[in-house]
């Protein structure tokens, strides 16, 4: 890979206020000289943005939608493309849903033409599913290489067709997944296929200075995530009921956004917690940093969902971590690889309410456990998941196999 080297990143949505590791990879990349272009299969749809997409120097390209404009431009490029290789995309093709195949043809199409013209010499996708067909057409069009990384959603629910997972990950250069665990399942996933697999874990840049116990508001728990069914918030409400009355203070206040929103509110309300409870809804990442700051715990009382899918590497303990706040949270996929149980926050068994009460009162109550843990989750940070030693990492998967010493 040449040494000033452009990357172009493809993406289902750019930007989504739940992908702050994708944002946070780009910028790393882009301090550490890699030129990025961002190619997004959708328009971004949220409304609301980290305030960090401004400090994004490449530019973000909104891939068309079919129509007959999209068709005809299509074709004119194909002469300047590797149309030899035509038959090779349309029998990738045939393997995905027919609604689906028309719109990643011609979007591809459009792809390859502009990495084609800009000098693009590497393409990264983020997850095993469209972003990554993507890639592996416009790498067949091309001839660039392309690498992807794998999270959670794309490999662990129990829909994921394995077989077109395992042809994407053969013809990858490299498979980058975000923990150990993940490298574990994949490694026995992908067997004999020839897929390389790595694991690079996801990064965070300087953090602010960890704030004093004196400036957190006590008693105040926090719960960051979208509101589905894998982040457990149910357990997180149900475990409130058991402490509530019992613990000075006691607050809890929920981020985010999604499908379970309204079970949740009706949850509350249901529980008589509606003094306790206050939901923000989806926030920019300079207000959920805010709460990070001012509480004296986070609740991640993850969980495997009943499609299987689950969190792999939440960001949210890593920033949690970053900003000195111990965590209650349970032992799902890599989560034991950011909390160690004793030293930044406590483990407890998932889909267990009354346990994960026990965790909340303990460092509720205990404010020596907090500050130590407190301490020890900068050091966790700056020794396993520092952006500039993660970046690294990952520049190097992105390089062809027969080029890594």
């Amino acid at each position: 890979m040449p040494e000033n080297h452009h990357v172009a990143y493809l993406l289902k949505q750019y930007p989504r206020l739940s992908e702050t590791f994708i944002l946070n990879e780009i910028l790393g990349l882009e301090e550490a000289g890699t030129q990025i272009s961002i190619f997004s299969l959708r328009h971004a749809t949220e409304g609301r943005f980290h305030p960090a997409i401004a400090s994004v120097k490449g530019p973000a390209h909104y891939v068309s939608n079919p129509d007959k404009a999209a068709f005809l431009s299509a074709l004119r490029a194909l002469p300047d493309l590797r149309s030899d290789l035509l038959p090779t995309v349309l029998e990738f093709i045939d393997l995905l849903p027919q609604e689906r195949r028309a719109r990643l043809v011609l979007q591809s199409i459009e792809i390859a033409r502009t990495v084609r013209e800009t000098g693009v010499d590497h393409l990264h996708a983020h997850f095993l599913t469209v972003a990554a067909h993507t890639a592996h057409l416009v790498s067949i069009l091309t001839g660039i290489p392309y690498s992807v990384t794998a999270h959670a959603k794309d490999i662990y629910r129990a829909t994921v067709d394995w077989d077109l997972a395992r042809r994407v990950a053969a013809a990858a250069n490299t498979v980058v997944t975000v923990c150990d665990a993940n490298l574990t399942f994949l490694e026995e996933r992908l067997a004999g296929s020839g897929s390389r697999v790595v694991r690079v874990y996801n990064g965070l840049g300087p953090q602010e200075p960890v704030p004093s116990e004196q400036d957190r508001t006590p008693g105040l728990v926090l719960g960051i995530g979208r509101l589905v069914e894998k982040k457990g918030f149910d357990l997180l409400l149900d475990a409130l009921d058991e402490l509530a009355g019992t613990v000075p203070d006691l607050h809890c206040v929920i981020v985010g956004d999604g499908d379970k929103r309204r079970a949740l509110y009706d949850q509350t309300v249901r529980l008589g917690l509606e003094d306790l409870v206050t939901f923000t809804g989806p926030l920019p990442q300079d207000e959920v940093a805010g709460w990070l700051r001012r509480a004296q715990l986070i609740a991640a009382p993850c969980r495997v969902g009943r499609d299987g899918n689950q969190d792999a590497l939440p960001t949210v303990l890593l920033e949690a971590l970053g900003a000195g706040l111990p965590a209650v949270t349970t032992p799902v996929a890599g989560i034991p690889e950011i909390i160690t149980d004793g030293v930044e926050g406590i483990l407890v068994e998932s889909d267990d309410a009354k346990a994960l009460a026990r965790g909340i009162r303990l460092l509720l109550e205990n404010p020596q456990t907090r500050l130590e843990m407190s301490k020890a989750g900068p050091a966790k940070l700056a020794g396993s998941f520092d952006r500039t030693v993660t970046i690294r990492q990952l520049t190097e998967a992105f390089r062809t196999p027969e080029l890594v010493a």
